[in-house]
């Protein structure tokens, strides 16, 4: 009967030292703080996309500056024309348009139109030196080597293709001025109803032919009248009170 008792009695013990020992242990667990994990290591970062934006379109491609390309070709064909003893005179259209194509060519490039704005002011420019050329070599022919074919000779020389005779009437006498409007002579002459001439010759060309008269007494009335005669035909005519004036462009 003791042994039984002894028995019952270790069993109950073990017992309860297992029901108080199971909390002690989940207690002990539970305190217990876990090392915080380590962050994640990644072989390439990532970026936060951005707005979305459209794709971006290019601009249309502008046209070449035509234009200005022909303003270039027509300015240069203008400046080796000008010194053409017989053509010459085709320079003046041909500077012309190529100084409306170099214009046009500036405005189309600088609207946007056409690329090429420098072509245009080239174009533009040999257009207009051409121009400027042009009228030089007609005031002043004799300062260019080409256009000595129309210059006149005072006072004429044989041999020669073409005759030149300037004629002025004055009853009261009058002041002469005559030649090219770059090259010219003065004379004087009497009062008298007979004509003065004024005699010279040209080898070809397209000379212009200057003729002046003015009376001579400013306080009297005087009639006068001019003539120019090329071959002995009459290519310029005027009279005046006073003064009298013929221009002749002749070829």
């Amino acid at each position: 009967m003791t042994l039984s008792l002894d028995n019952d009695y270790s069993n109950l013990s073990g017992i309860c030292v297992s029901v108080f020992a199971i909390p002690a242990e989940e207690a002990r667990m539970t305190t217990e703080q876990p090392y915080p994990a380590a962050p994640a290591r990644h072989s390439r970062t990532t970026t936060r996309p951005g707005p979305h934006r459209p794709p971006q379109q290019e601009p249309p491609r502008r046209r070449a500056n035509w234009p200005g390309g022909l303003a270039v070709v027509l300015g240069l064909a203008a400046l080796g024309v000008a010194f053409l003893p017989d053509w010459g005179f085709l320079a003046w259209p041909v500077a012309g348009v190529g100084l409306a194509a170099g214009i046009a060519g500036i405005v189309l490039s600088s609207k946007g139109a056409m690329r090429g704005l420098g072509v245009a002011l080239t174009g533009t420019a040999l257009s207009a030196l051409a121009a400027v050329l042009c009228g030089t070599m007609l005031l002043y022919p004799s300062m260019f080597g080409t256009a000595r074919a129309g210059e006149l000779h005072i006072p004429p020389q044989p041999g020669e293709k073409h005759s030149v005779d300037f004629v002025v009437t004055s009853a009261g006498g009058a002041t002469v001025r005559y030649g090219t409007l770059n090259d010219q002579r003065t004379a004087s002459t009497p009062p008298s109803t007979d004509d003065w001439h004024g005699h010279a010759s040209y080898n070809g060309g397209t000379p212009i032919l200057s003729l002046t008269a003015d009376t001579a007494n400013a306080g009297v009335t005087n009639q006068i009248s001019c003539q120019i005669l090329v071959d002995g035909k009459k290519v310029a005519e005027s009279s005046g009170s006073s003064i009298a004036l013929c221009t002749a462009n002749v070829d």
